[in-house]
């Protein structure tokens, strides 16, 4: 990989990391197709870019972040802090083996199979997208359930269990975790928020099982470091950008685009 390209991948990283599109998925498919990385090498590439979107999350929301921490080592837990807390919990119990299973079969995977595998996710985070668009419109319709004030535990467990599954590139992290908030009838403005609090231990407990791996790799530290970089400035820059970007485009079905792009990549590199 050339400087050039490890910015490149850290500038798609900064911006893909803040929209429902999985940028693990993103960048895969661009580490994969264009740069012709190893499907392996690829997946432990894009978690590690996840350092420079945490860097900026974490300057993001170290006031918010700091006052949970605070509270929740003097256990004096509310809302954010019990939802904090079980759906990390969750996160990890439904992520970990899925990181393991795919780590260690992702090895065994040709990019054609790769491709396919983050083409079919895409197209999922897409229909999940949309459906989750779409329900508090039905319940407004039918004059049903409305918008709850408070989470609860269950609604904790179910967006850890959301983002656990995540872990799979392809499967967007915020689409999945936004997406089942907003079915369970969390305001829209509460679930982004909150999908964005729960990200900060779910990257950290990512780093920690794959940069022990990365700091054995024979190529230069500092192409990873100019990703993170890349990856750190332009979530500072593009983050207000793209949460105002978010309201207005439909994203499910960029999602359900670069799906069957990926699936045609797939099935034109095995008839080839």
């Amino acid at each position: 990989m050339e400087y050039y390209q490890a910015v490149f991948i850290g500038i798609l990283q900064g911006i893909t990391e803040w929209l429902p599109i999985s940028s693990s998925g993103q960048v895969m498919l661009s580490l994969i197709n264009f740069i012709r990385i190893s499907p392996e090498d690829a997946y432990s590439y894009s978690l590690i870019l996840h350092l420079g979107t945490l860097m900026a999350l974490l300057f993001k929301f170290r006031y918010d972040l700091g006052k949970i921490m605070f509270k929740l080592l003097l256990f004096r837990w509310e809302e954010e802090e019990k939802f904090l807390f079980y759906s990390t919990l969750f996160t990890g119990l439904i992520g970990l083996p899925l990181y393991k299973g795919f780590k260690s079969i992702v090895s065994s995977f040709n990019p054609e199979a790769v491709n396919g595998i983050i083409g079919i996710a895409l197209i999922l985070t897409g229909i999940m997208l949309k459906k989750s668009q779409e329900a508090p419109l039905e319940r407004l319709e039918k004059g049903l359930k409305k918008e709850k004030d408070e989470v609860t535990i269950v609604d904790a467990i179910i967006a850890g269990i959301a983002q656990g599954v995540a872990v799979i590139p392809g499967i967007s992290r915020s689409g999945m975790t936004i997406g089942s908030l907003l079915l369970l009838g969390i305001k829209q403005e509460k679930a982004v928020r909150l999908s964005f609090l729960m990200a900060a231990p779910a990257i950290i407990g990512a780093l920690f099982l794959e940069l022990p791996e990365a700091s054995r790799t024979s190529e230069p530290l500092s192409l990873p470091l100019a990703s993170i970089l890349s990856a750190f400035i332009v979530s500072l820059l593009m983050l207000e950008l793209m949460m105002k970007l978010a309201k207005r485009l439909n994203f499910s079905r960029f999602c359900i685009f670069f799906g069957f792009i990926a699936l045609i990549a797939s099935l034109v590199g095995v008839l080839t």
